[in-house]
């Protein structure tokens, strides 16, 4: 799992960062990486922000949009997010405190350790395609009229091709 603990970056403003990435593929809830995700992260203090940035890129798995076939598609994003940082004065221990300030569904921080999977997994969403394809040439679903034979001509004949013969006889 991609967790780094930034409690160091989070103590000390203007510190900078990087982080390689080389993860196995694997399955989240709603994206497959089918190949390495690989990337380089760099993680800065601003002082009242932390940044997050940096490129990622591997290949995903998803639904051919014309025959429902999977379809590999490599996907390439740039991280870029941004963590405003809360100082807390510590009056007991004459100390400041910085605290993550985070709004989000999906929880990023576990405390000051970092869950890159959940940015990861939002970035390769919509890097995605809307309509990924197996092939560039995918002829779509093959569709044969009801009760006709289960022969291979028939089964690439168009559904509307009878619509298409009395629309030309209408012309004529």
């Amino acid at each position: 799992m991609l967790r780094f603990d930034l409690s160091e970056i989070i103590r000390t403003p203007g510190m900078r960062e990087e982080f390689l990435i080389h993860e196995a593929p694997y399955s989240e809830e709603d994206v497959e990486f089918v190949a390495p995700i690989v990337g380089r992260i760099a993680v800065t203090n601003t002082g009242p922000m932390l940044l997050v940035r940096g490129p990622v890129k591997s290949t995903v798995e998803l639904e051919c949009s014309r025959c429902l076939a999977p379809a590999r598609v490599p996907v390439e994003f740039e991280l870029e997010e941004e963590f405003d940082l809360s100082v807390v004065e510590d009056g007991s221990h004459h100390d400041k405190i910085v605290n993550i300030v985070e709004d989000e569904i999906d929880q990023v921080f576990e405390g000051k350790v970092l869950n890159l999977n959940v940015l990861i997994r939002q970035a390769a969403l919509l890097a995605s395609p809307l309509q990924p394809l197996c092939r560039a040439a995918c002829p779509g679903i093959m569709v044969k009229a009801v009760g006709e034979a289960d022969d291979t001509k028939n089964a690439k004949e168009s559904p509307f091709q009878r619509l298409s013969q009395l629309l030309d006889d209408a012309k004529d």
